[in-house]
């Protein structure tokens, strides 16, 4: 994983953490809303001075934005929401399975 992939999916983390949308955490940054937008999904990345005022606003290092997934102060690199879809979808298509079989077996073909 690339520096720039680590920082925008950690400053996702971060923000998502927080509670902020990408257009509330502009206006505490002082930018605009595209900005972050570009950040977390393109190829923008910030200057120092931005990734100094991002880390202020969400009360973490500027550090921790670079920190690569499982180091010890930092899991912003697991997706929990992704994890929980993908964990659901799994579960849902096992029971739906589990129910088609139970009601094959009992109400036959």
């Amino acid at each position: 994983m690339t520096t720039r992939e680590i920082f925008k999916r950690n400053l996702k983390y971060y923000r998502k953490k927080k509670g902020l949308t990408q257009e509330q955490l502009a206006e505490l940054v002082n930018c605009n809303p595209k900005y972050i937008s570009g950040i977390e999904s393109r190829n923008k990345f910030p200057s120092a001075e931005t990734i100094d005022a991002l880390a202020s606003v969400l009360e973490i290092s500027a550090a921790q934005l670079f920190e690569e997934e499982g180091s010890p102060r930092n899991m912003a690199a697991f997706d929990k929401e992704q994890f929980a879809e993908e964990l659901v979808n799994g579960l849902h298509e096992l029971i739906r399975e589990d129910v088609l079989n139970f009601l094959e077996e009992k109400l036959g073909g």
